[in-house]
């Protein structure tokens, strides 16, 4: 059974148009890879000024060219057409190598925020390593069984905490010979080892309290 996962990069693509307009949220409606030279992006804008954020489109290195497909008074639906160093830079052909499907995507000037699809814990892990390899910061947000909401709530458990518990379970933490050190872990979702152990504490209480008492 698949995953869904939530997780934010830090792409170098539109980053010039995010910093120059900060206020801007960027909802993604469809992604093109032309070819290995080219890709189209169509997106929604909202929460900015459009004239300050065309500018930045128009002066942005990763921008070949752009088109304002349509306009109402709080959003405007944008066509990018990427240069050959940006479609470089993307990370959705990485993302569909290790069979990831987008469920959604929105981008900020804190990052690109993605929902996805995964397969397999592992497929989600060697695309994390591959985005640092492409030098591209890599946070996991959350990830759960697509059926995993009915057990989250009967155990009030948090998505992250079940999270913790599971990856910890599945890496032989709770073993005798404990296969896997608590920083180990805390390294494949990108947060720190303390950040890590208190998740597993407070799974751990929810647990007890929701079986035990």
């Amino acid at each position: 059974m698949g995953f869904i996962t939530e997780y934010t990069i830090q792409s170098p693509v539109l980053a010039d148009t995010h910093e120059r307009v900060p206020d801007m949220v960027l909802k993604m409606e469809d992604l093109q890879i032309i070819d290995e030279h080219s890709a189209k992006y169509i997106f929604w804008a909202s929460g900015g000024d459009f004239h300050d954020f065309e500018d930045a489109l128009a002066a942005d290195p990763a921008v070949d060219q752009f088109a304002i497909l349509t306009e109402i008074p709080s959003r405007r639906l944008y066509r990018v057409n990427f240069t050959v160093e940006a479609r470089q830079k993307m990370t959705y052909p990485e993302a569909s190598e290790f069979d990831i499907v987008f469920l959604g995507a929105h981008s900020t000037h804190d990052g690109v925020h993605f929902r996805a699809q995964v397969p397999t814990r592992r497929a989600l892990h060697d695309f994390r390593e591959r985005c640092l390899e492409m030098d591209i910061d890599f946070r996991l947000d959350s990830i759960y069984q697509e059926d995993d909401e009915g057990a989250n709530s009967q155990y009030g458990l948090t998505d992250s905490q079940r999270e913790a518990l599971v990856l910890a379970y599945e890496r032989g933490y709770f073993g005798t010979t404990r296969d896997a050190s608590l920083e180990e872990i805390a390294n494949e979702l990108s947060i720190s080892r303390q950040a890590f152990a208190g998740r597993l504490r407070r799974g751990h209480e929810q647990l007890i309290a929701h079986t035990l008492l």
